[in-house]
């Protein structure tokens, strides 16, 4: 019975020493593919900095680019309205013109008429 016990305890620990020798591999192996990843991590980590640092510079650009925007966008609205003042004056005084002229001239075309057309009468009457 001990050699039996003997044979069980050898096999058992060979089992132990085999799991143990593969596990090592596997922690080797495990080692390999965390080095890699800090290496890829590291190159990230450098190549991603500068576009970080460029990224604050754009931002700050857009930043000031849109103030420039905001401030000519409310020039060009000031102008706009400038040039609606104007052409709202330039239809008053149209108006005005207007009002003030035609009648005037209305009552000239009327009398250049009636005086055409009773020229045309007095010399009809003179022909026959």
């Amino acid at each position: 019975m001990a050699t039996i016990f003997l044979v069980v305890a050898s096999v058992a620990l060979l089992a132990i020493a085999a799991a143990s020798v593969y596990s090592i591999i596997l922690m080797n192996d495990a080692k390999k593919v965390l080095n890699q990843l800090e290496v890829s991590v590291r190159e990230i980590s450098e190549t991603s900095r500068p576009l970080l640092e460029n990224s604050g510079v754009i931002t700050g650009k857009l930043r000031t680019i849109a103030e420039s925007v905001d401030g000519e966008v409310t020039n060009v609205k000031t102008a706009v309205d400038s040039l609606v003042t104007a052409v709202e004056d330039l239809v008053d005084l149209e108006k005005r013109v207007k009002s003030r002229i035609e009648d005037p001239i209305m009552d000239t075309a009327g009398y250049l008429a009636a005086i055409t057309k009773g020229i045309r009468v007095f010399l009809r009457v003179l022909k026959d």
